[in-house]
């Protein structure tokens, strides 16, 4: 009878295996299991894990190697998007990747791997402490694991339409590319040249000499001086062929057959294609560590008083300046202002995203962002205190220092803020009851004051025993549902108060532009208060997103207001630059596959009305004021673009509009 069972049950495996081979749950193969040269088929494209692996025996050890690679066999016509989870079973450091594979194309997809601080030379972290990179593959991140220690690799793939079950199959993972890290005692010094470019590494497009920028900018000038967008574009950039609607004179937003667009000034919808940053570079820090960088005192000595001060201070050099000045001379503020709208216009770039520099007198639509100072309050660092007088008047002062471009056409919309941190629903209020004094505080004592009629009403609420209201404190059961209804209330409030303050202020000096919101970062993308007052106040919501994928980007859908997406970016670590980014490419031809499909994503998203790849330059070798050191530029140091990069996005802008549909 026990065998019969038995029997029943593998034939019933076998039917739903044969005829319901979406609905079954992730493959899971032990280690010891995989022969390495054999091929495994992945029939399940839908769920959120395609295979599952795991080293519990047979151990993966990648601590000597660069990469976790795994071959894939892609007999589809269709790309692949290979996503990878790898863990040792602490959920929060599991670490993730995509690689997208080519239509019918056998490729080993390969993913960087990161190291934790602790394991890397002493003597570079004493030069450069912050940097998220070190040559020769050296990449540090929090979230790493004890490389002798993975338990699992974890695979989920996936393509835009749908493919055959018989078309994907992959080999066992295996480490890749010998981890050999430079020492520092054993690199040569300079380490940086005289152009800002890392010393000891050579790579295609990397510039020889200076004679070669100045050769290269009267190419640059001859090719982008007179650009423009296509024939099929307005002046703005706008989408002529989806139609005409009422042109207001500036941007503005509306919802047209059930997707959100911008609609330029002249009343053509218009998708936002954006790099921040635009026309700028980052400031490398060289204070009592000067030898490690190549003497350029004699060159920046000569220069104009202003030109020197937008190349150097005692504290750091800005190579990308000093590179443009060689490039272009005199004026080179005004030349490569000109090349860098014919550049955005020839390649398909229609914005001129956050904290650009290229935007007076422009003729691309471009986005400011208004900013006040961030404080803390208690342990949530990054934030606002809306209640406090002087955030009023930094707001009103920062405001006011752009209104001369209340009727400026081209400016698309104002961003105020950036990455508030505003923690979970009762992180704050929770932290202000820890607080004696502060404008928030007080706040808070005013709003239970009146909510409730006296002290006695909130204590037997509360089950606490306060003399008064200044006399509130954490010390309360937060789990009493009363406690934390109340201060989830308060919570509502202070969100409350703040949009409602900066859409105030924001409309008396630009009643005729789009406010774009704060740009909310990852750890409040899940807020439902904060999300829905934004909706209350801002024309359009904005995101900072650093994920490979938009397809469960989907949490706004309800609220009624279209989303721009602030910023996002896939980093390579390579040409000299020693870091990857927030979210990490192989290489050039990785990061502009990956930068595809990111905005095909955002662009079949109903909501979605543009996405603004952070940034344009490539951050230096040796770190940005923080120590970022991320390979993420259109252009290099050198200001030299990178083609792969271009290419793409002439791709996207030639096909938004028919994803769009």
């Amino acid at each position: 009878m026990r065998l019969l069972a038995v029997k029943i049950s593998f034939f019933i495996l076998f039917l739903v295996i044969t005829f319901f081979p979406k609905n079954i749950l992730a493959i899971k193969y032990s280690s010891c299991d995989i022969n390495k040269d054999d091929w495994y088929k992945i029939i399940d494209f839908d769920k959120d894990v395609s295979v599952e692996i795991f080293y519990n025996e047979c151990k993966l050890n990648l601590k000597d190697y660069r990469y976790l690679a795994i071959p894939i066999n892609n007999k589809s016509s269709e790309k692949l998007f290979v996503d990878a989870i790898w863990g040792n079973g602490k959920k929060w450091l599991d670490f993730n990747a995509r690689y997208i594979v080519k239509p019918n194309s056998i490729d080993t997809v390969k993913y960087l791997i990161h190291r934790n601080k602790k394991e890397l030379d002493k003597d570079w972290l004493n030069h450069f402490p912050n940097a998220r990179g070190f040559p020769n593959g050296v990449h540090s991140h929090w979230k790493t694991i004890n490389l002798n220690e993975l338990n699992y690799i974890k695979l989920k793939v996936s393509a835009n339409k749908n493919i055959d079950n018989d078309s994907v199959f992959f080999k066992a993972p295996f480490g890749k590319s010998n981890y050999e890290p430079i020492q520092f005692k054993d690199q040569s010094i300079p380490i940086i040249d005289e152009l800002g470019q890392y010393s000891s590494a050579n790579w295609e497009g990397k510039t020889e000499n200076i004679d070669q920028l100045k050769k290269q900018g009267e190419i640059d000038q001859q090719l982008y001086k007179s650009a423009k967008f296509r024939t099929d574009h307005s002046i703005y950039g706008g989408f002529k062929k989806v139609g005409k609607f009422n042109a207001s004179g500036f941007f503005r937003t509306q919802k047209i057959d059930d997707k959100w667009w911008f609609i330029d000034p002249d009343g053509y919808p218009f998708w936002s294609i954006g790099v921040t940053g635009a026309g700028k570079g980052n400031q490398t820090k060289i204070l009592n560590k000067e030898f490690l960088f190549s003497d350029i005192s004699d060159e920046i000595n000569i220069l104009s008083i202003s030109n020197s001060n937008k190349i150097s201070n005692k504290r750091g050099i800005n190579y990308y300046n000093l590179n443009l000045i060689r490039k272009y001379g005199k004026n080179w503020e005004e030349v490569h202002h000109d090349v860098t709208i014919g550049r955005y216009k020839n390649w398909g770039i229609n914005t001129f995203g956050a904290w650009s520099i290229v935007q007076n007198k422009s003729d691309i639509p471009f986005t400011l962002v208004a900013s006040t100072k961030k404080q803390n309050i208690g342990k949530i660092e990054n934030t606002i205190d809306p209640f406090n007088p002087q955030f009023i008047i930094d707001l009103k002062n920062n405001l006011n220092n752009f209104k001369n471009l209340n009727n400026d056409p081209w400016l698309m919309g104002v961003f105020v803020h950036n990455e508030i941190h505003w923690g979970k629903n009762l992180d704050i209020p929770i932290e202000l009851l820890k607080l004696s004094n502060s404008p928030a505080r007080s706040a808070l004592e005013s709003f239970f004051q009146n909510k409730y009629s006296s002290i006695k009403e909130m204590n037997q609420v509360w089950s606490s025993n306060y003399e008064n209201f200044k006399d509130i404190n954490d010390q309360i059961d937060i789990k009493n549902q009363k406690v934390h209804s109340d201060l989830k209330d308060f919570f509502e409030f202070y969100v409350d108060y703040y949009f409602k303050t900066v859409d105030r202020e924001f409309r008396k000096v630009f009643p005729n532009h789009l406010y774009l919101g704060c740009r909310l970062y990852e750890k409040t993308h899940g807020n439902k208060i904060v999300r829905k007052i934004a909706a209350k106040y801002c024309d359009v919501l904005s995101y900072n997103v650093y994920k490979y994928s938009l397809t469960d980007f989907d949490f706004f859908k309800n609220l009624n207001k279209p989303v721009i997406i602030g910023e996002f970016h896939f980093g390579t670590g390579t040409h000299g630059v020693w870091g990857t980014g927030l979210r990490v490419a192989y290489n050039l031809e990785q990061q502009a596959e990956l930068y595809k499909q990111f905005v095909y994503e955002a662009s079949i998203n109903p909501a979605i009305i543009g996405a603004h790849w952070f940034q344009w330059t490539d951050q230096p070798a040796t770190g940005r004021f923080d120590g970022e050191n991320f390979r993420i530029g259109f252009v290099s140091i050198t200001d030299q673009p990178y083609q792969n990069l271009v290419d793409a996005t002439k791709h996207i802008n030639s096909n938004l509009l028919e994803w769009r549909k």
